[in-house]
């Protein structure tokens, strides 16, 4: 058969270029396709969920943060208000600052005085509790948490602890109810520590008695070790204490007997500081465990509605966050050391001077240079004995202090013959000493001692 054309002219080559003709178009204008509406949907909520994302860490890192560290300064000399007040005087160091000399227009180098550096990441936190009636702090603790190590520390203060200053009670847990209670008789205790310690606290937190109940209920009680029998009832003050030695799980009401007792002690209040101590280390163990987590929303309701702090919601979730990375097995627990002695007939706790700086500055300082004597404003056994009153670089006024001495009679011996005026002074001598046969329950009725009438609560 005979073919018209062939493969590069004729009816066949021309029939191959009619076929080109129709095929071109369509390589060179392909078909668009439209978004569907599901599909517009989801390009739409994953770029709305980017920017949601993005704009939830920005706050977060914004709100979740530590507190503004507060330098120290040095008080100013100059007021004429502070000359006869303690003030809080930071441990400082030596700068070498160059200045110009106005008569030479020469460089010289001046030693300068500054206050020391506070360290980064270094926070001392107030915990105080209170009773319902708002005027006693009994529980007086300072937690340190140092962010770069994760270590932790606990520091308790006698609430008998002896202070300067005007007070009709010379004891630390006064200083909060003469401040006006809340926030301002919490920064009222915060100064006053402050000149005690020789350093200021970044924030603190006051709990109120009823909440501590609720604490420990909130996650099921705490397990632990009751150290010895514990029994002791009071119907004026609603109180009824009664556990048994050994290990055991304490629900809130058992918890709160545990860290009110003290009557059974040998050394009292300073045993009780240290079971507080013990159970507060078991407590936030509970609450920083995994099955705790759950019991957050919680927790939140009833922090804010029972606990007084200057923190912002932001800081506590940053140091909580802080905590969870800390170990508390080794959680380093101290209480302030010092004896009994007597002003006015009151019996009160005088902490010792060179225990106490030795502490803060191993555990406490938050500073880059020792605190030393200079810094502090102590009420140390030597200063009640020998009259003055304060073992410090500063000096205090106090309405307490004057009337030690006040029943010695010196004027009344040279009417006494002359060879026994030597013996004077050892007869009254023993006259300061005297008091101190009165228990410290005799004088303070805050405490949870024998019945009364008074009807006062004390929380420990």
């Amino acid at each position: 058969m005979k073919l018209f054309g062939s493969k590069h002219g004729g009816a066949f080559a021309s029939g191959r270029k009619k076929q080109e003709k129709t095929e071109a178009p369509s390589r060179s204008t392909p078909r668009k396709h439209r978004l569907t509406g599901i599909q517009r949907g989801a390009i739409l909520l994953a770029a709305s969920v980017m920017v949601l994302a993005i704009t939830v860490v920005a706050v977060y890192r914004d709100f979740v943060k530590p507190m503004a560290i507060k330098q120290p300064t040095l008080p100013d000399t100059t007021d004429s208000e502070t000359d006869d007040q303690e003030v809080f005087t930071p441990p400082t160091t030596i700068e070498i600052e160059t200045q110009i000399d106005e008569d030479t227009g020469e460089e010289i180098e001046l030693e300068v005085e500054v206050p020391a550096a506070h360290k980064e990441g270094f926070y001392n936190i107030l915990i105080c509790g209170t009773d319902d009636d708002g005027g006693r702090t009994d529980t007086i603790m300072i937690a340190r948490l140092d962010t770069t190590d994760h270590t932790v520390a606990l520091m308790s203060i006698p609430r008998d602890t002896l202070i300067s200053g005007n007070y009709s009670v010379p004891k630390i847990n006064s200083v909060y109810g003469a401040g006006g209670m809340g926030n301002d008789g919490m920064e009222a205790l915060k100064t006053k520590l402050a000149q005690m310690l020789g350093f200021e606290v970044d924030g603190y937190v006051l709990v109120k008695l009823d909440v501590f109940i609720q604490l420990v209920d909130l996650v099921g009680g705490v397990e632990f070790d009751v150290p010895q029998r514990m029994y002791y009832s009071d119907p004026t003050q609603d109180l009824y204490i009664d556990l048994q030695p050994g290990l055991q799980t304490l629900n809130g009401e058992q918890a709160m007997g545990l860290v009110r007792f003290r009557k059974g002690y040998a050394t009292q209040d300073i045993m009780r500081t240290q079971v507080q101590q013990q159970f507060l280390q078991a407590l936030a163990k509970k609450y920083l465990s995994a099955t705790t987590l759950t019991k957050l929303p919680e927790l939140a309701d009833l922090f804010f509605e029972n606990v007084t702090t200057d923190m912002t919601v932001g800081n506590m979730v940053y140091f909580g966050q802080e905590l969870l990375k800390c170990d508390f097995d080794n959680l380093f627990t101290y209480t302030l050391e010092g004896e009994a002695v007597m002003v006015n007939g009151a019996s009160c706790y005088a902490i010792y001077l060179n225990k106490t700086l030795d502490v803060v500055n191993e555990y406490f300082n938050p500073y880059d240079v020792d605190i030393t004597a200079a810094n502090v404003s102590i009420r140390t056994p030597e200063s009640v004995y020998s009259g003055s009153s304060s073992s410090s670089g500063t000096s205090s006024s106090t309405t307490t202090t004057p009337e030690t001495p006040a029943e010695e009679t010196p004027e009344e011996t040279p009417e006494e013959p002359t060879e026994e005026t030597p013996e004077t002074p050892t007869e009254e001598t023993p006259t300061e000493e005297t008091p101190t046969e009165d228990p410290v329950e005799d004088f303070n009725p805050l405490d949870p001692v024998e019945p009364t009438g008074e009807g006062e609560t004390s929380w420990p």
